[in-house]
């Protein structure tokens, strides 16, 4: 029997241990995978990109670590992924909006951080989103609401989001009762390139930047440019401010 003409690799609720093999990715005829329920380890290999056929990826309730590999975006018949109840990490790549024909995502009870990617928006034949229970920090891309009105299964608590939130049609999709707000900055409405907020734009605002970055304790409200990051770019920002007035 050739395994390469495999269609679909069932071993869910096996005790299977050890890591997914690279090799995985040689499959290309798989149309769909059930790993969940064991105790598999290690990193999803990016070689699980080459399974273009594939439709359902149930790796659920596992020991997974890692980052989601940006390959996981070459999966373009995706109809279901689920990678819920891992031990994932770092960001979910924006790669993930080329899954424009995944219905049911679900990557929550995992450590997935840093910001939701609006390319979310793209996924226009989702239903389910679930992503309860991670890090995830930042704001919700408005994106969202391109696709919320097409869930009924839709859960985003227990994480680090900040507000405000996007309502798309019928109030705000979360709150901070059911965030972690603790880390999230609230910039006071101001001038553009006020810091210090004294209803001016002057040499004292550079200064004010100017040493936060050398102490390295900016915050996100010092970034003019909006690149997640406070340094020269954002003073000549305020330069530039200062000689427009």
């Amino acid at each position: 029997y050739n395994i390469e003409e495999t269609t679909s690799l069932g071993l869910s609720e096996q005790g299977l241990t050890g890591e997914i093999p690279p090799q995985i990715g040689d499959l290309i005829n798989l149309t769909s995978i059930h790993l969940s329920l064991n105790d598999i380890s290690g990193e999803i290999p990016s070689e699980i990109g080459n399974l273009t056929n594939l439709r359902y990826l149930y790796l659920q309730n596992n020991q997974l670590t890692g980052e989601i590999p940006s390959s996981i975006g070459n999966l373009t018949n995706l109809i279901y992924l689920f990678l819920d109840e891992n031990q994932l990490s770092g960001s979910i790549p924006s790669s993930i909006g080329n899954l424009i024909n995944v219905t049911n995502l679900r990557l929550n009870d995992n450590s997935l951080s840093g910001e939701i990617p609006p390319e979310i928006g793209s996924l226009i034949n989702l239903n389910t989103l679930c992503l309860q229970n991670n890090q995830l920090s930042g704001e919700i891309p408005e994106s969202i609401c391109e696709v919320f009105p097409l869930f009924f299964g839709f859960s985003i608590s227990n994480n680090n989001l900040c507000p405000s939130y996007p309502d798309c049609g019928s109030g705000p999709i979360t709150s901070e009762e059911q965030q972690n707000t603790s880390e999230c900055i609230d910039c006071p409405d101001s001038i553009e390139g006020d810091t210090n907020y004294d209803g001016y734009v002057n040499i004292l605002d550079i200064v004010l930047v100017g040493n936060c970055i050398l102490l390295d304790n900016c915050d996100e409200c010092s970034d003019l440019n909006y690149d997640d990051s406070v340094d020269v770019l954002d003073i000549v920002i305020m330069i530039n401010i200062v000689l427009e007035l």
